[in-house]
């Protein structure tokens, strides 16, 4: 079937009450660390009290997260913060900073298993599970598979968009790019407009992955989808900056490790204990992967590029979304601020601006989306997704 092409930014989740790029700045600049703590695993942990969670001790993550603080407050005052444009700096200049060098100092007498570089080596895993922390609805949320079945006429701010993707459902296999991390768009398939109609490339059945759920001090081993890159239904998802929900499991071959699948969690499922369902001497045991503590997504600006060619999961995302691309009808851009210089390329390079429709959904372009807008031809619409109606995109 012919298809549309769809690529969604931070500003389709924002009417949900998710933080936008300026908000998380704030939050992270803000941020007291009085609402959770870190495991000795490395794991941040939030209690649902909303309490900061007292294991007894202090452990050597809570040290870094202290440290990542001070490397925030000293980024901020001599470049200003920006969360993006920080984790490039922690991932490549940090360590040759001399007073990032001085700022470790102190935390090097609590821990005395820490050097300035480990900590340093350490800020990209902090960084990243406080952004986790922070991608949150306005209700508090993250997850959504405990919400109820959605019917038609009605749903709060998304009514026009779920309009539009089920009237295009007639007639298109319509291919959803996100660079988001939330969940949000997979709540929407619990609605009678896509109705079940979702799939995202990963497949729990025969899956040999399993997490470890906590109920009441019992522990269960529950089966985990992986990634097999096969998109069979009419709505497609492909999340090409990763979700906050996909962990990679890493095989052991003695002192080392590589990475083996890109898994999806559930609630509840911890990162930190991953198993694979093996067969061994003719008994089926249960490999434990002990490296993970977090989700894997991309963050920063020309970090997370470097991150587009890896085989085992982006690469496959940004093929498909280039083929995507090339063989779509239309394109309808929703909330993307037009930053990432390569999405744009692949775009320029891979869509036919020249001779199909692209659609720019904007209440507030900014110079880069006015650029782009430009550059392919696209017709703005100016307006909120709250705020879209399916005859926007009939002109």
């Amino acid at each position: 079937m012919d298809s549309i092409s769809f690529l969604l930014g931070a500003g389709f989740s924002t009417p949900m009450g998710y933080p936008s790029g300026k908000q998380l700045n704030k939050y992270l600049l803000d941020c007291t660390g009085d609402e959770f703590s870190f495991h000795s695993i490395g794991s941040l942990v939030a209690s649902d009290e909303g309490k900061k969670p007292d294991f007894g001790y202090k452990t050597s993550y809570d040290t870094e997260f202290e440290f990542c603080k001070e490397v925030i407050k000293y980024y901020d005052a001599k470049f200003g913060f920006d969360y993006e444009e920080f984790y490039d700096f922690i991932m490549s200049d940090a360590k040759n900073d001399l007073q990032i060098i001085e700022i470790a100092k102190p935390f090097l007498n609590m821990n005395t298993h820490q050097t300035s570089d480990s900590l340093v080596y350490r800020l990209d895993n902090i960084l990243n599970q406080l952004i986790e922390y922070y991608l949150k609805d306005s209700d508090g949320k993250a997850w959504y598979d405990n919400e109820p079945h959605i019917g038609h006429p009605y749903f709060p701010k998304y009514t026009g968009f779920l309009n539009l993707i089920e009237n295009r459902l007639n007639d298109f296999v319509i291919d959803i790019h996100t660079l988001n991390h939330d969940l949000f768009f997979e709540r929407l398939n619990n609605t009678d407009w896509i109705n079940g109609q979702l799939c995202d490339g990963f497949e729990e059945l025969g899956s040999p992955y399993y997490g470890e759920l906590n109920i009441n001090q019992r522990l269960y081993k529950v089966r985990l989808e992986r990634y097999i890159g096969s998109y069979e239904k009419r709505v497609r998802l492909f999340k090409l900056h990763g979700s906050r929900d996909y962990v990679i499991y890493y095989e052991n071959k003695g002192s080392a490790a590589y990475q083996d699948k890109y898994l999806k969690m559930r609630y509840g499922v911890g990162a930190a204990n991953l198993f694979k369902e093996v067969e061994e001497d003719g008994k089926t045991i249960y490999k434990n992967c002990w490296i993970n503590y977090h989700a894997d997504f991309l963050t920063g600006t020309t970090t997370k590029i470097e991150r587009y060619a890896e085989p085992l999961l982006y690469k496959t995302l940004f093929d498909k979304f280039r083929t995507n691309l090339t063989n779509s009808k239309c394109l309808v851009i929703i909330g993307y601020g037009g930053r990432d210089s390569e999405i744009n390329k692949m775009i320029y390079e891979n869509f036919d601006w020249g001779s199909k429709k692209a659609f720019i959904v904007d209440p507030f372009p900014s110079v880069e989306v006015l650029e782009l807008k430009e550059k392919i031809s696209g017709i703005l619409i100016q307006k909120s997704v709250s705020d879209i109606e399916i005859g926007d995109f009939n002109q």
